[in-house]
């Protein structure tokens, strides 16, 4: 597909989103990793930032963490909530977010992954990993 259209299958746009979420977490892991190179997710974020084959770069980080001993690879941290990997029992939330929805959310500032960020009271609003600009809010 043309354009980055690659990012647009519905496991690209969420891994891409995990990426930009955890992007100092998986950084860590793959310096912890067996290769010790950051190379895979560095290019993930170059092909995002210039238009490059982003679903081929993202398929490569996928891999070389489950080739790590993380099974789960990428899919591992798609959970959008901007925390950290672990349990979450069903029907429990970790977003920090009542009952009742938000007014605004935040999301990917140039509309290329699935990240999404709900306002609390006292965190900045994050960043996007690819171009370093705060999430778009949106109302709901």
């Amino acid at each position: 597909m043309a354009d980055g259209g690659e990012a647009a299958a519905p496991d690209g746009v969420q891994r891409l989103a995990a990426v930009c979420a955890h992007l100092e977490e998986i950084r860590a892991d793959l310096r912890e990793g067996p290769g010790g190179d950051g190379g895979p997710v560095e290019r993930v974020l170059a092909a995002a930032r210039n238009g490059g084959d982003v679903a081929g770069t993202l398929s490569v980080l996928h891999a070389v963490l489950q080739a790590s001993g993380d099974p789960l690879g990428l899919d591992g941290y798609t959970d959008h909530t901007g925390s950290t990997r672990g349990l979450q029992p069903a029907g429990i939330s970790n977003t920090g977010i009542s009952n009742t929805r938000a007014e605004f959310v935040y999301l990917c500032p140039a509309g290329r992954c699935a990240r999404y960020w709900w306002p609390q009271a006292t965190a900045p609003v994050p960043q996007c990993a690819i171009s370093s600009t705060v999430l778009r809010r949106e109302r709901l």
